[in-house]
């Protein structure tokens, strides 16, 4: 019965270190694969220019609401009030 009992834990042991072993090796090529050519991870990489994209789209924002605020005043000058008092006229 011992026999059985140690054929069974070899068994077991042999997998389990068969599969953390595997996964080991594929933490590492995973790493290596989204790391830039020179070993950088790519998710600060991917990070910074989110950042730069995202500064970017932030003044573009800005600018369309200048240039909105601005025709909105050239409109608001060149057409004529919609309601004027009666005692202005």
């Amino acid at each position: 019965m011992s026999d059985v009992i140690g054929a069974a834990v070899a068994a077991a042991v042999a997998s389990v270190i068969g599969s953390v072993l595997t996964f080991v090796v594929g933490i590492r090529s995973i790493r290596r694969s989204v790391s830039t050519a020179n070993g950088e991870p790519l998710g600060r990489v991917l990070e910074a220019r989110l950042d730069r994209v995202e500064r970017r789209l932030d003044g573009m924002d800005r600018s369309i609401g200048e240039v909105r605020e601005w025709l909105a005043f050239r409109e608001g000058r060149d057409r004529p009030p919609f309601w004027t008092p009666r005692g202005a006229s």
